[in-house]
Formats: structure tokens, C-alpha cells, sequence
């Protein structure tokens, strides 16, 4: 602890003190007071039981009053008159503790057993007065009650008095209050003081001694000309005084041993090794440094000829490699400085650097900034460097060189699912597959992510086609990931010949065009750039710019296409439909743009916006239309969706919005989406089918067609496809693969509808399968709301 603290650790120590005493004479002063109170109360009870015991002092001569202890009107009276002039509950109490007289006069004949502790027993025994706390279901708070006993002729004791005295109490503990906060504020007055005058005394001590340490710091770290400068005459400015004379003749000491050893010092630590040489050229003083990096030592310098490892120059610096005895090898950077004297040369100064750790860091730093880390292959950077020299090779001798843009397909997915250091791993593994399978002097280049690119030097097309199949072949073989297998592939552009580009960063940008368009074309693949991708690229940015704001600039539409029950013919549901209302070319089908929706994201906004306007816009027609309104709308749900960590409270903020009930919403999907990852599917789709939503498998048959998962998922209605209705006429194996499809999931409790009736003939043979539910164009097409509405109340119905 150091002596700031010490000293206001002392001052808080007086303050406590003050405190404790301040605390004392309240403790002091509330105690006189209960004290006076309890010797008042006291006195007066007293009083009052000399009146009933004798009576009431004669008004004249010679009158002798009666006790009014046996008169029960007077002594009533009396305790009546106490109570209304003077506030006093009094009650009086006869040997055997019956209530005698009370200002209730229901208590009056009744036992006195508010005194828990026998205090009143104890007094009519030993005659002794007493105070007590009485507490009744009347006053849980309790009440101060002071108990004398009622004496009467010759001594006898007739039993006792009760006064509350708590008025009495309150009246004194009052009258001492401007006492007690006198005290109270003199109290904290003197603890301020204490600490006020401890801060600043110890401020000024600490401050001194501060001054003090810091100057002997100073002295310690070699620098002796600190002083403290201390004036005053106490003890602590002596002490920095002698100090200053102390410090002052440690500094001429020094300045004299450093004039005689300054020299000698600096040659023996000096970082860089220095050598002296003769005129001979023979080494004649060598510090540690010098024999540290020559590996000779320094007594092992002396008398060397410098030559031997040294090559003369001039005054410039040299560097060489340097063989030490011990087999190491080092990199030494030197300068020889002749020394002249009469012109004539007398020896010279060698001064010679290990240089090695530096050139080492400064390839490290070279590399690094010209190489991806993680693979170490050339980066972006190197790569452009080496793509731009190509190019002017390419011009200059007319030679043939392409570039190659790789990116793997499925990275993202192996990423996430086994973790950064897989991801990293199949990067790495990558990068030896890509060199393995091209020649050792093509350059491989990590561009950044999972994206790669190639130069491939004199190699005209046909033989850069092969080069990029024989990469595709490389990285389509399995992957092994901390013990699992991934499979990727990878999407290739090609730029082929470069040698009429003139910028490196545009024949970079071409390949990137083409790698999308071999991503387009189905992944896996290579293409060759063509001018037509880049225009076809712009327009697909051009499209994914409008269709961002599509949600917010009010252009989506929702269509509705009803699901007829069968046999009546009258709609029992409808799915919602989204179309695209583009400025430029009019309304859009969700084929022409849910799949960029898809690539870029923004089918989960769309999928959102058609979620809320569906069940808005059935809750509407409910509304309007009770009897003649769908029971159930149906919205597709994408994998993007179905993937979102909050889609269940999505769909339920939804409902509750709209007011739509949970039983009239049907969320579809297909196979494929439902198998993706089986486990989390279920759970998931559980959760929506809790809030009282029903689950839809959509293009039931066309994806893995397992009677297995429907055991394992919770489904409530199945969607044939339509390519089971396509040639239903007249194919009685067909007819029978679907009438089994329809008794299966009626089999399950399932509600099954068919899709793609276009024909009339397909709707009476499925009519007579047994089928319930049929969607088609035949028995309506996709339409807004409104004028499906408009069409079933005009009766133009099918």
C-alpha cells in the first residue's frame, strides 16, 4: 500500500471515529429521551392511581373524598374526563387482573391479557411499576404501557393502573429531534472536514515523494542529470536536497569514466561488427559482433588476412555470401574505409551487417504480397503481373496463350456443413489437383473464395479445351473432409486467344462472363467467351437490379387458381401465383423470373410478399363471400424459405395479421426440397403444422418418390403432377398408377389433388377413379382474385 493510501486510510480511520461518536451521542440522546418519557409516564400513573385509590383532592375544609376506586360511576368519569382532556388511555386492573374500569367500556369485567410477558402480575406481586409493549389484533403496531400498582389504605395492594404512555413518548422523541439533526449535521461537517484535510495533506506528501521517486527512476534508467528541486524545510524537502547533491556528483563521476572508456564500450557493443585492418591488410582489432557473425570469434579475427573472405572496395557497401566453419552460411553486408594519413594509407576500417533475417523477410514479404496464403499460389495480383506479360509476349512473337476462370460449385455447401477448416481443406486440395493436371509452367492463380484462374502459355484453343477438361476430370473426384466425402465440381470460362486484348483485367473479366455462362449452361462445363455473353450478363444484372425493387415499387401480382372438388364442381381451394408487372416488358411468368430469384436470394422477400397477400387477400373474400369462398389457399414454399431459422413465426405473424385462420393455409413443396436434409425438414414442418397450418408435397412423383418419407415427414395433402395426367386417356397402366397413387393417400388420410387437367375426358375418367381435388387449366387458369370472384358470381363456372 503505498502512502497516499496510508495516510487517507488514517484520516477515514478519524472519520469513522467522528462517526461512531456522532452515533453515540444519538444513541445517548434517544435513550434520555425514552428515559424521560417512561419517569413521566411513571409519575403521572402514579398520580392517577393515588386518585383512585384515595379519591380526588378535597375542594374545602374538612371534606373527605371517597376512593373512587369503589365508586364506579365517579371513577368512570374520571378516567372518561383523563381520556377527553389529555388523550390518556388508562385502565385499572384489580388484584386478580379483571378490568375494573376503561375508556372501552367493553373491556370493563373482561381479563387484562395484553401483557405478554406477566409485566402486571409482576408489578401487583412485587409492587414494582414496569413498562411493556401491548399488541392486539387492534394494534399489531403494539402500544407503550406503563403499569404501577394501585396501593391502597395501609399499604394494600387492590391491583394496578395501565397508562399508554406512547403520546408521552412521541412528545419527547420529538422534542429532542432538532437535537439529534444539530448533531447529525455537525457530525458530517467534521468527517468532510477530516477527509478535506486528509487529501490535501497527503496530496502534498505523496506529491513530494512522487517528485522524489520519479528523479531516482530518472538516475536509474543512466540519465543522471534528474534533480527535484524540493524547497521548504521539513523533512522531505531535506531529504530531496541532499539528493540533488547526490545525483549531481554521481553525474561528474560519470562524465569522467565515460570520457576514458567511451570508446572501448562502443566498439564492444556495437551491433555491427568492426574490424580494423593494417596497412598489410592483416586484421587487427575485431569486436564481439565481427567474430559473431564471421563465426571466427573475435580473437579469431586477429591477424587474418580480410581478403580471405572480404573482397576489397570501395568506400560503397558490398554483400556477399559468407561460408562460416561451422557449415552455416549468411549473408553479410559490408564497407571498407581507408584510412590516409601523409597520404599515405595506414590500414583501414571494416564495418560488416548480418543481413541475413532481413533479405529473408523481405522475400517472406514479397511472397506474401504476390501469393494467396492459404494455398500459395500466385494471387490476383501476380497473376494480372504475369497475365500482362504474356499478352505482350503474345503480340510480339504472335504465340498462342488462354486464360481459364475457375469457380467450384457446391463450396458453399460443403463450407457450412463441415466448417471452415474443411472449406479450407478443399481449397487447398484444389489447388494441388489444378497443378497436378496442367504443365509445370502454366501459372495457377487463387483469385480469392473458391474462385481460381489459369494461364495457359502457347496453347492455342483445342488445346486449352483439353487443359479445361482435364480440370473438370480433376476436381470431379471425390473430396475426403475430415473422414466424409464431398463432391464438387467446378465451372469454367475461357478467354482464347488473348493477344488481341490490350488490358489484363478486361480478359480476367471475360472469363469471369464465361465461367457464369458454363454455370448457366448447367455447371460442370467449360465455355468459351463470346461476345454475346457479356450483353446477355448486363441484362441479367439489369434484370436482378429491377427485380430487387419489384416487392417495393408495388410490381408483384397475385393470381389465384382454383382447386375444384369433385364430383360438384365447385372450388374448394385455390393456390396463389405470382407474376411480375415489368415496366419494360409487361407481365412477367414466374418462369422467366423465380429462378434469378432464386440464384440471387430475393425469393425469400417473394415468397414473404405472396404469403401475406394470399391470406389477406382470401381472408377479404371470406369476409365478402362466406359461402361461396375457397376453404384453403395454397403457397409455395422454396428451399430458401423452408431454410430460414424464424419461418414459423414469418407464417404466424402472417395470420395474425390478416386473420386469416392457421386451417385455411396449405404451405407446398416438393420432393426434392422436403429430402434435402430429412431431420430438420420434419422438425421444422412439425412446427408449422403446430400452429394449425396444413403441409402440401407439390409435383408429388417426379422427385425421390419414396412412400418412406411419408412416414417420417408430416404431410397433409399430396399434388400429383401433371405428367401422371399427360396420355391418361387410353393408357390403362397409367390409369392404374394413378388410381393406386389416389387410394394410397386417401389409404393415409391424406387429401390428394391432381394437377394439369386440361381435357374433359381426363376430369370424368379421374371422376370415376375416385379423385376428390383437380387443378388445371381446363377448370381455371390463373387469374387475379378479383376476377375469379366476379366470374363464380356471374355463374360462368365449368
Amino acid at each position: 500500500m503505498d502512502v497516499r493510501r496510508k495516510l487517507l486510510g488514517a484520516f477515514l480511520v478519524a472519520a469513522a471515529l467522528v462517526a461512531a461518536t456522532g452515533g453515540v451521542v444519538l444513541h445517548a440522546d434517544r435513550t434520555a429521551a425514552e428515559q424521560a418519557a417512561v419517569s413521566e409516564a411513571e409519575q403521572v400513573a402514579r398520580g392517577i392511581a393515588k386518585d383512585v385509590a384515595f379519591g380526588l383532592p378535597a375542594d374545602t375544609d374538612g371534606e373527605h373524598p371517597a376512593p373512587l376506586l369503589y365508586d364506579e360511576s365517579a371513577l368512570e368519569l374520571y378516567l372518561n374526563r383523563l381520556h377527553d382532556l389529555q388523550q390518556r388511555d388508562i385502565v385499572v386492573i384489580d388484584q386478580n387482573k379483571n378490568i375494573l374500569a376503561d375508556a372501552v367500556p367493553e373491556n370493563i369485567g373482561t381479563r387484562f391479557e395484553e401483557d405478554r410477558g406477566g409485566e402486571v402480575t409482576a408489578t401487583i406481586d412485587d409492587q414494582k411499576p414496569r413498562i411493556f409493549i401491548e399488541q392486539s389484533a387492534d394494534y399489531p403496531e403494539g402500544i407503550q404501557q406503563v403499569v404501577v400498582p394501585l396501593i391502597g389504605v395501609a399499604g394494600a395492594v387492590k391491583g394496578a393502573i395501565v397508562l399508554e404512555y406512547t403520546p408521552l413518548y412521541d412528545q419527547m422523541v420529538a422534542a429532542t429531534s432538532g437535537a439529534r439533526r444539530l448533531i447529525i449535521a455537525a457530525v458530517l461537517i467534521c468527517i468532510l472536514l477530516v477527509m478535506l484535510l486528509g487529501l490535501l495533506i497527503s496530496r502534498s506528501i505523496t506529491r513530494r515523494i512522487n517528485s522524489l521517486t520519479r528523479a531516482v527512476e530518472v538516475i536509474r534508467d543512466g540519465d543522471l542529470s534528474g534533480r527535484v528541486a524540493l524547497s521548504g524545510r521539513d523533512e522531505i524537502s531535506r531529504l530531496g536536497q541532499a539528493f540533488d547533491d547526490m545525483a549531481g556528483r554521481l553525474e561528474r563521476s560519470a562524465r569522467e569514466i565515460l570520457a576514458k572508456e567511451y570508446t572501448d564500450r562502443i566498439l564492444a557493443n556495437a551491433g555491427e561488427g568492426i574490424c580494423g585492418v593494417d596497412a598489410g591488410g592483416r586484421i587487427t582489432f575485431a569486436n564481439e559482433a565481427a567474430g559473431r557473425i564471421t563465426g571466427l570469434g573475435a580473437d579469431g579475427l586477429l591477424g587474418v588476412d580480410a581478403q580471405e573472405f572480404l573482397p576489397a572496395g570501395d568506400d560503397t557497401e558490398r554483400e556477399i555470401p559468407l561460408e562460416r566453419p561451422d557449415g552455416t552460411s549468411v549473408r553479410v553486408a559490408y564497407t571498407v574505409s581507408t584510412i590516409v594519413k601523409d597520404d599515405a594509407r595506414i590500414g583501414a576500417v571494416i564495418v560488416l551487417r548480418d543481413v541475413t533475417r532481413q533479405r529473408d523477410l523481405e522475400y517472406d514479404l514479397r511472397h506474401q504480397a504476390l501469393h494467396d496464403v492459404l494455398t500459395g499460389l500466385p494471387n490476383r495480383k501476380l497473376f494480372l503481373d504475369r497475365l500482362e506479360h504474356a499478352m505482350a509476349r503474345a503480340r510480339a512473337a504472335g504465340d498462342a496463350a488462354t486464360v481459364l476462370y475457375l469457380d467450384l460449385d457446391g463450396f458453399k455447401k460443403v463450407n457450412d456443413s463441415l466448417g471452415h477448416n474443411a472449406g479450407d481443406a478443399l481449397l487447398r486440395t484444389t489447388a494441388e489437383r489444378l497443378v497436378a493436371a496442367l504443365r509445370p509452367h502454366d501459372t495457377v492463380a487463387r483469385l480469392g473464395g473458391d474462385e481460381f484462374a489459369v494461364l495457359l502459355e502457347g496453347a492455342d484453343q483445342p488445346t486449352a479445351e483439353t487443359y479445361a477438361q482435364a480440370c473438370l476430370d480433376a476436381l470431379n473426384q471425390p473430396f475426403v473432409m475430415h473422414g466424409r466425402k464431398a463432391m464438387v465440381s467446378v465451372s469454367i470460362g475461357m478467354v482464347s486467344p488473348i493477344a488481341a486484348y490490350t488490358d489484363a483485367e478486361e480478359v480476367l473479366r471475360n472469363a469471369d462472363v464465361a465461367m457464369y455462362a458454363a454455370k448457366a449452361y448447367g455447371k460442370g462445363c467449360f465455355q468459351v467467351f463470346e461476345s454475346h455473353m457479356h450483353e446477355q450478363l448486363l441484362d441479367k444484372l439489369d434484370s436482378e437490379a429491377r427485380l430487387r425493387d419489384a416487392v417495393h415499387r408495388g410490381e408483384l401480382r397475385l393470381h389465384v387458381q382454383p382447386v375444384v372438388a369433385l364430383p360438384g364442381r365447385r372450388v374448394g381451394g385455390v393456390e396463389a401465383l405470382v407474376r411480375w408487372q415489368d415496366p419494360e416488358r409487361g407481365l412477367q411468368q414466374p418462369g422467366s423470373f423465380i429462378p434469378l430469384a432464386e440464384e440471387t436470394g430475393l425469393i425469400a422477400e417473394i415468397d414473404r410478399w405472396v404469403l401475406f397477400e394470399a391470406c389477406q387477400a382470401v381472408k377479404r373474400w371470406q369476409d365478402l363471400a362466406p359461402e361461396a369462398s375457397p376453404a384453403w389457399v395454397s403457397v409455395n414454399l422454396s428451399a430458401v424459405e423452408l431454410e430460414i431459422p424464424d419461418l414459423t413465426d414469418r407464417v404466424a405473424y402472417a395470420l395474425a395479421t390478416t386473420g386469416l385462420s392457421p386451417h385455411c393455409l396449405v404451405l407446398e413443396l416438393t420432393e426434392t426440397v422436403l429430402m434435402r436434409d430429412l431431420a430438420v425438414t420434419a422438425a421444422r414442418l412439425e412446427e408449422l403444422r403446430e400452429l394449425g397450418v396444413k403441409i402440401a408435397i407439390d409435383d408429388f412423383g417426379t422427385g425421390y418418390s419414396s412412400l418412406g418419407y411419408l412416414r417420417d415427414i408430416p404431410v397433409d395433402v399430396l399434388k400429383v403432377d401433371r405428367s401422371f395426367i399427360t396420355g391418361l386417356v387410353g393408357n390403362q397402366r397409367q390409369q392404374e398408377l394413378v388410381s393406386a397413387v389416389l387410394q394410397l393417400g386417401h389409404t393415409l388420410g391424406l387429401k390428394v389433388v391432381v394437377e394439369g387437367i386440361e381435357t374433359e375426358d381426363q376430369l370424368q375418367l379421374l371422376t370415376r377413379m375416385g379423385c376428390r381435388y383437380a387443378q388445371g387449366y381446363h377448370l381455371g387458369r390463373p387469374e387475379p382474385v378479383a376476377t375469379l370472384i366476379e366470374r363464380l358470381a356471374a355463374g360462368s363456372w365449368v
